[in-house]
């Protein structure tokens, strides 16, 4: 039971980083202003709206492929 509350856990955090990726990917002008804090990037905005939706897909994907993975292991959990 215990294995399958921190599968739990770690399944909210997956679909949180999915989600905040997908933010990252779709709306780069706005992650970006939140990392600088309503500055300049300091590499150039241009490189910025890159880094942010590289990184936002790289997060999306990762984020879901976890999702899909504690999806599998919390029944497993339960019935092991």
């Amino acid at each position: 039971m215990q294995a399958a509350f921190a599968h739990a856990l770690m399944l909210f955090f997956a679909a949180a980083v999915a989600r905040f990726g997908w933010f990252m990917a779709h709306y780069p002008e706005k992650a970006i202003r939140i990392f600088t804090f309503g500055t300049e990037p300091a590499c150039g905005k241009r490189f910025g709206l890159t880094w942010s939706r590289v990184v936002g897909w790289i997060f999306t994907v990762g984020g879901c492929i976890g999702t899909v993975l504690y999806l599998i292991l919390i029944p497993v959990d339960f019935f092991h």
